[in-house]
């Protein structure tokens, strides 16, 4: 039986007089852009919302970025672009990915910015649901790279959870498992909370130890 292979067409998203992708601005849970909003998301998979964080938020989130970055490099780099070189910025955490440090950060600003009633407004409407539950990170980085090609991160989609390895365990016991044995001593625990009930069971899946 003859086959035919279709080459994959990316669906075109909706875009604004500037180009960029169409926002949402959600003033409530049941404003009246959450259905489209959420309409979007269904249809492509992504949605973006546009007054999450105030201008003074965004300015104050960049500046505590800057600041986690230069704690690490130990020396103020944010306005010189000549020091973003590769041996400053590998002190920071991932160079090839874009993440600081190794473990979850804990500034001011980062809690701030969890607790935000428009961040929970945004994915309570878009997941339907106002019970969240979220785990706790760290900030990522990335230099301009296209005047730059040795800056480029690698390209892979970052997925902290294999989906379907993940929901064949349908009483939750192996995440549950794992999550039990946290103590939350150490700042790694964290990232253990994110990565580790989907990841290690994948990789004990596919032979990786």
């Amino acid at each position: 039986m003859a086959t035919t292979t279709e080459k994959f067409q990316p669906p075109t998203v909706p875009r604004d007089s500037e180009g960029f992708v169409k926002s949402f601005n959600l003033s409530s849970y049941d404003c009246p852009e959450a259905d489209d909003g959420c309409a979007f998301f269904d249809q492509y998979g992504f949605v973006v919302i546009a007054n999450v964080f105030t201008s003074k938020q965004c300015a104050e989130t960049i500046s505590d970025i800057w600041n986690v970055f230069e704690s690490f490099a130990e020396q103020s780099t944010r306005n010189d672009e000549n020091l973003w070189d590769a041996q400053r910025w590998r002190r920071t955490g991932h160079e090839q990915v874009g993440l600081l440090g190794n473990a979850s950060l804990w500034t001011r600003q980062i809690i701030l910015n969890r607790q935000t009633p428009a961040l929970h407004t945004a994915f309570a409407t878009v997941l339907g649901t106002r019970k969240l539950l979220t785990n706790h990170d760290r900030y990522a980085l990335f230099r301009p790279a296209q005047m730059h090609s040795e800056r480029g991160t690698v390209t892979n989609l970052h997925l902290d959870m294999n989906p379907w390895i993940y929901l064949q365990d349908t009483d939750n016991s192996y995440q549950i498992s794992v999550l039990s044995r946290l103590s939350y001593k150490r700042d790694n625990d964290w990232i253990t909370e994110n990565n580790e009930p989907g990841v290690k069971k994948y990789f004990l899946f596919v032979g990786i130890t």
